[in-house]
């Protein structure tokens, strides 16, 4: 290759490595959100099922894609594109039995 256009390599190797940190920042941002949710109380366990439903989606959109983002979470597949795609709220998961239901 010649001199002229090895910068190129350079660059799509940054865009690669900029678009897979941003993909552990949305899965990690995403994690955090869930651990919130799971620890969350009668008080906050509506913004926080919202928070991470928005965290968990955001986190399959960034090109991680479903498997991944299950992967690194520890959360089956088939659960995840549940909700993500709103089959299923993640409120109804909430480990309290109390916190539930709306």
């Amino acid at each position: 290759m010649s001199p002229d256009r090895t910068h190129l390599l350079d660059v799509g190797t940054g865009d690669t490595q900029a678009r897979r940190e941003r993909q552990r920042a949305s899965i990690r941002h995403a994690a955090h959100r869930l651990a919130a949710f799971v620890g969350s109380s009668a008080t906050d366990v509506d913004d926080a099922s919202r928070a991470a439903e928005t965290a968990l989606r955001a986190a399959v959109s960034s090109g991680a894609g479903l498997e991944r983002v299950s992967a690194e979470l520890e959360v089956s597949v088939r659960a995840l594109r549940a909700i993500v795609d709103g089959t299923v709220p993640l409120r109804s998961l909430h480990p309290d039995a109390r916190l539930r239901t709306s």
